[in-house]
């Protein structure tokens, strides 16, 4: 497995001076993340919003410290040389942070967006390729860049599309590595605050009065109602009418995403 760490020694001069400058890391992160998604879209990059800001758009409640985007896997060169020029530092992964997350840290290609660069203050804006994500093109929509200045719109995965390319991706991981346990992480996340609209957090099972009070019966109904709906309409790839059925089996009840499968081939 390769890292795509990029030393800072390997840039060129040209690039160097505008980095050293600093200036666009003047501005705030959001700022500078506006600044580079507008330069992107204007060269024709196009870009898919995914993790953090993705699932806040999906309400849920999670801090955005890196700006994850996809982007072909034939014109991510570009878009790193795009984000060079800009006068954007290169990112170096510590190792703690490859021990903790996996492939989430060695398929990113991370550039800082501010000024702090200790390891509790830094922000970066992170590139990955589409193929990791197993999402295609055709399963993502244009939706409003809100807050934006520079850009009107975004491409965003619909709703089965991300579910379904989480599962699927868990399935080129064993289940105790780091990349599966964060992708376990996000998908909990996602069913809890997204499918079940629980915006109040864990709802304890064996509490009847917080169960009612919070309707949480309505919330599992309204849910397993949605991915009848995904399944009736036959949303999932040929051969994957299955993940439907395991998503079903989670908000309805029975199932469970710790039985969601994985692969047990790899070490």
């Amino acid at each position: 497995m390769s890292l795509t760490i990029t030393a800072t020694e390997n840039i060129p001069a040209l690039r160097l001076k505008g980095l050293n400058e600093g200036n666009i890391l003047n501005h705030e992160p959001v700022e500078v993340v506006d600044m580079a998604l507008e330069r992107l879209q204007k060269a024709g990059v196009e870009l898919i919003e995914w993790r953090a800001q993705l699932y806040r758009r999906m309400q849920v409640p999670i801090v955005v410290r890196d700006y994850s985007y996809l982007v072909s896997d034939d014109i991510l060169d570009k878009a790193t040389e795009i984000l060079l020029d800009m006068g954007l530092p290169p990112t170096n992964t510590s190792k703690v942070l490859l021990r903790a997350e996996g492939d989430f840290q060695t398929k990113a290609h991370k550039y800082r967006i501010t000024r702090a660069t200790s390891p509790g203050f830094i922000q970066n804006l992170a590139l990955y390729p589409i193929s990791f994500s197993t999402l295609s093109w055709s399963e993502v929509e244009k939706q409003p860049l809100y807050n934006s200045p520079r850009c009107a719109s975004i491409l965003v995965p619909t709703p089965h599309a991300l579910y379904a390319s989480l599962i699927r991706m868990m399935l080129r991981y064993p289940r105790l590595c780091s990349t599966a346990t964060l992708l376990h992480s996000d998908l909990s996340e996602l069913v809890g605050y997204h499918l079940l609209n629980l915006q109040d957090g864990f709802v304890d099972p064996l509490d009847v009065g917080e169960w009612e009070t919070k309707g949480v019966e309505e919330s599992l109904a309204l849910a397993a109602q949605k991915v009848r709906s995904w399944n009736a309409d036959q949303v999932w790839r040929p051969g994957e009418e299955w993940i439907g059925d395991a998503l079903y089996a989670v908000v309805e009840g029975p199932g469970d995403i710790e039985y969601l499968p994985w692969n047990s081939s790899s070490r």
